[in-house]
């Protein structure tokens, strides 16, 4: 083997080495994203239980507002991205986008098919049960991350995912599932979202 072939082999080498070893990034979606819906699930408890005398509709309104917001700090934070050579980072990306993806096409569906009156489950069983997926996905995603770039916190998160999936379906019907869901999304989106956000 020629001396420059052994070279480019040992840059190359040396390269993954670094790619496998960064830290992950963008945790700022997270966080943005994250924060916004927690406090949306937080209002929507409020509201139901009287706590916060204002209509019921106002509901609808705090879980659409935060969505034009949060494409807007996507698209700002993207413009400036630069997932470096890590594997895990290109991991974490991609299961991030898929369920991000995943997640509106459900709840898009969902909601136009009972408008439509094709869809018969009521809105507290549909949109309960699209809560118990969406934690599953981020169970999934995360542990999937974890796997490939080692980092093992990223379990813990996974964890608390599978948790907030458990202590949805069995709130499906009362008003405690906006605490699940605030309580799941805060600790498994805006805690790793800090913990992961770009240096």
């Amino acid at each position: 083997m020629s001396a420059e072939l052994e070279a480019d082999i040992s840059y190359l080498k040396q390269i993954a080495e670094q790619g496998q070893k960064a830290p992950l990034e963008g945790g700022e979606h997270g966080v943005i994203w994250g924060g916004m819906f927690t406090a949306s699930a937080l209002y929507a408890y409020a509201v139901l239980t009287g706590y916060i005398p204002l209509a019921p509709w106002t509901i609808a309104a705090a879980f659409i507002a935060p969505m034009p917001i949060g494409v807007f700090f996507t698209w700002v934070l993207g413009m400036r991205a630069s997932v470096g050579l890590s594997f895990g980072n290109k991991t974490s990306a991609a299961a991030w986008t898929a369920v991000g993806v995943t997640i509106g096409v459900l709840y898009s569906f969902a909601i136009s098919a009972k408008a439509l009156g094709f869809l018969t489950l009521s809105e507290t069983v549909a949109l309960g049960s699209l809560q118990v997926t969406l934690f599953a996905l981020y169970a999934v995603a995360y542990s999937t991350t974890a796997q490939v770039s080692q980092d093992r916190r990223l379990y813990l998160f996974a964890g608390t995912a599978v948790a907030a999936s458990l202590g949805s379906l069995f709130t499906i019907g009362t008003y405690e599932i906006f605490l699940v869901m605030a309580a799941g999304i805060f600790c498994s989106a805006v805690i790793p979202g800090f913990l992961t956000r770009t240096k």
